[in-house]
């Protein structure tokens, strides 16, 4: 059932998993510490801002819809405001039987409870093995804005 570990790599990388359920955390976060990954677990969307303020920016958030205190939709608010957190990958972890897309909520994909460990993990290994350029591309657009909004500078007086 639980997959051979995967070659060693140089820089870890890192997965907020966020669930109000300590079963899937303690589940859920034992495969993917099994595939390799560096996984950080937090109880709501509260408790994951605190983590996030805590740590370097990870790879990917894995994280349930419906959580008590703060659930996941207003995690995704909060991130979105946030310039540190705002590029970080989000999937939405769901036991809602109809289908649904995350993306008008800044989810990337939106996987049903129970999870399917497959899909879970190639879905994980593709996004994490992007996050980097995710990230760049995302800071890059956010910097251009930047620049876009200063007012354009004077010319430097010609001297005599």
């Amino acid at each position: 059932m639980w997959p051979r570990r995967r070659k060693f790599r140089l820089v870890a990388r890192t997965i907020l998993l966020v669930d109000d359920d300590p079963d899937i955390r303690a589940l859920l976060g034992e495969y993917l510490t099994g595939l390799g990954y560096v996984i950080y677990a937090a109880r709501d969307g509260k408790h994951a801002l605190q983590v996030l303020s805590h740590i370097d920016a990870p790879d990917l958030i894995l994280l349930d819809y419906k959580m008590p205190v703060m659930n996941g939709s207003q995690f995704l608010a909060r991130k979105r405001w946030n310039p540190r957190l705002r590029c970080i990958p989000v999937v939405l972890l769901s036991a809602w039987t109809r289908e649904w897309s995350g993306t008008k909520l800044g989810a990337v994909e939106v996987l049903s409870k129970p999870v399917d460990l497959e899909r879970l993990t190639k879905l994980v290994e593709r996004i994490c093995a992007g996050a980097s350029s995710i990230r760049v591309r995302a800071r890059a657009a956010d910097s251009f804005r930047r620049i876009a909004r200063r007012p354009p500078e004077t010319p430097a007086a010609a001297g005599p």
